[in-house]
């Protein structure tokens, strides 16, 4: 029988300090043999060293799934550069990293801490976390009412997100047309998130994604959403006005 990625990996997400402590030293490895062939691109070899011991330190901290965030952005920068011919090494025969991809999505309509929470626990999920945020069109026709908050705006909040490998806005027609692109193994759903997760699957199987895992975080993290912060935006406003 054929093991999935997400299966092979399955014992590993429960404990991502020990995928960090193989992404590092396959990592350190990789760095110890690489030779420069561009000398053009020395400079972005070095950010790839310092992503290496900003991993180290959050392994010492505890905070294994940010060092994963910082280790997997290394592991990026050297690939690029090892396709485009700039630069030669290999990874450890037999132990390289596994890209387990990850895919979120959601409007992200003033961000806060629960939005960053819901990331934070998505990127635990998988080595890269891919983001879609939907379209003001998409937002308009949900929720009827406009966003605060212009689609590029929020794409570019959810790209600062630290946790986030890479983040585009979403199909205004087809919504899970992203999802083919990126292919991912894991979906990571937030607790409140709207979706029927047994159409999901089945949707899925039908465009022969049917190998990706859906996972739904448990619960929300603390008491902030985007709505209640915009009614009480919105008490403020008009306890000022009448003031």
């Amino acid at each position: 029988m054929k093991v999935s990625v997400v299966e092979t990996m399955s014992s590993v997400f429960s404990d991502p300090c020990k995928r960090l402590e193989r992404y590092v030293r396959n990592l350190e490895r990789a760095l110890s043999s690489i030779e420069i062939l561009d000398h053009s691109v020395a400079k972005v070899v070095e950010l790839a060293r310092l992503y290496l011991e900003d991993s180290k330190y959050y392994a010492a901290k505890g905070d294994c799934v940010t060092g994963l965030v910082t280790v997997s952005y290394a592991e990026g920068l050297l690939d690029a550069l090892r396709l485009s011919g700039s630069v030669e090494f290999s990874w450890p025969t037999g132990s390289a990293l596994e890209e387990v991809r990850v895919f979120a999505a959601g409007s992200f309509d003033i961000l806060h801490p629960g939005h960053v929470a819901y990331l934070r626990w998505a990127s635990s999920l998988g080595t890269k976390l891919f983001v879609v945020v939907s379209r003001d069109a998409t937002y308009r026709r949900v929720k009827g009412v406009e966003p605060v908050m212009d689609e590029m705006c929020r794409l570019e909040l959810v790209k600062a997100v630290r946790y986030v490998y890479d983040a585009r806005l979403g199909d205004e027609v087809d919504q899970l047309k992203p999802v083919e692109e990126i292919r991912p193994h894991v979906i990571a759903l937030g607790p409140d998130q709207r979706v029927d997760e047994s159409w999901l699957r089945k949707e899925l199987a039908r465009r022969g994604l049917g190998d990706v895992k859906v996972v739904r975080m448990s619960s929300r993290v603390g008491s902030l959403s985007s709505s209640s912060i915009k009614m009480r935006l919105a008490k403020i406003l008009c306890r000022d006005v009448t003031d």
